[in-house]
């Protein structure tokens, strides 16, 4: 794909993003994306055949950009407690704003629709899966994961911990004090920090 076409379709998913938010997916139309996007609509369902299919787009690059970031966060250098704590806010980051910054945020995240189930399964396992190799890794380094029954329950602790957190705080410094409190519990748990 050339810059050109990510450029463009990088346009309609944040014009997406934007009128979802605001006006929730029932209301927006894609002569509504295609105007905020600053295209035709032609254009548009060139690349899509329905506000569905840009639902879905929109909700799998929210997914990639939570994976890469957990990935990034991680510092080989830092204390487990503080990569937890930057894994675990790279991920719940993005969706706590999409939940808690805009009106329809929750009627978003809330859709029950093979488009929603689909892609938090994918995010669920990706995220999971990188949780349990962390979680080996520091096993690996000395961390005692008994507690958890080993990196795999390591990790859906953490998912799911980390996950119900974003629904239990209401402001972003509350969110990452919780998972770094959170992060640091668990830290010693394992006899790490």
């Amino acid at each position: 794909m050339s810059n050109v076409s990510d450029s463009g379709l990088q346009r309609i998913l944040s014009a997406a993003s934007t009128l979802f938010g605001r006006h929730g997916f029932q209301r927006t139309s894609m002569a509504d994306i295609a105007r905020e996007a600053g295209i035709a609509r032609a254009t548009l369902y060139l690349r899509f055949s329905d506000k569905s299919t840009v639902f879905e787009a929109l909700a799998s690059s929210l997914v990639d950009k939570a994976i890469v970031g957990a990935e990034a966060a991680w510092d080989i250098q830092a204390p487990l407690s503080t990569n937890l704590s930057k894994t675990m806010l790279a991920k719940e980051l993005i969706f706590f704003r999409m939940l808690k910054d805009t009106p329809h945020g929750a009627e978003l995240m809330g859709l029950q629709s093979e488009i929603i189930s689909v892609q938090a399964a994918r995010l669920s396992g990706e995220y999971e899966a990188l949780l349990a190799r962390r979680g080996v890794k520091a096993a690996e380094d000395g961390a005692d994961l008994t507690a958890f029954d080993g990196a795999k329950g390591f990790a859906m602790f953490l998912v799911r911990a980390g996950s119900g957190l974003k629904y239990e705080t209401q402001t972003e410094q509350e969110l990452t004090e919780a998972i770094a409190r959170l992060a640091k519990v668990v830290a010693r748990a394992v006899g790490e920090d």
